[in-house]
């Protein structure tokens, strides 16, 4: 199965140009916390605009430009090592505050991963099945002749791998 992941178009933006290598979730509104963890070793990112500002009547899909490989998951139960964090992404303090905040378990999942740009770019159409606020979705075999570049190691990415080592 081939899996597709949402994430803020910021955040894609970031991994690509090697300046995060964390992804951190609580859950949609659909979805309890534990249909958020990162149970995948890969899967494509579907850069979304939510939360951010929204192009008025945008309904292009989503260019998937990044895939990502887990180097390691699991659960970040204190406040102060997620604040550590934060400075080496590209997320808002203050959303993923509340999102530690939210719901009566205090945790954000976590995945640490490597970036691998994709050539050409993968443009999914908009769809009923890619739709709503779930962070999951099965995908499509990708089109044939897509090669991948693993994103370069920086030191953001470094940083990031000592801090959760």
């Amino acid at each position: 199965m081939i899996l597709g992941f949402k994430e803020l178009a910021s955040v894609c933006a970031a991994i690509s140009a090697g300046k995060q290598a964390v992804l951190l979730r609580k859950a949609g509104l659909r979805e309890s916390t534990a249909d958020s963890v990162f149970a995948a070793r890969s899967f494509y990112l579907l850069p979304t605009q939510y939360h951010e500002k929204k192009k008025a009547g945008s309904t292009e899909g989503f260019p998937v430009s990044l895939r990502v490989h887990v180097i390691q998951s699991g659960d970040l139960l204190e406040w102060p090592n997620i604040e550590k964090l934060l400075p080496l992404t590209a997320y808002d303090p203050k959303t993923i505050r509340e999102q530690f905040d939210s719901r009566d378990e205090k945790l954000l999942h976590f995945a640490h991963i490597r970036g691998f740009r994709l050539d050409p770019v993968w443009q999914l159409a908009s769809s009923p099945s890619l739709s709503g606020c779930r962070s999951w979705f099965e995908l499509p075999n990708p089109p044939a002749g897509i090669k991948e570049t693993p994103v370069p190691e920086t030191d953001i990415t470094l940083q990031t791998a000592r801090l959760l080592s």
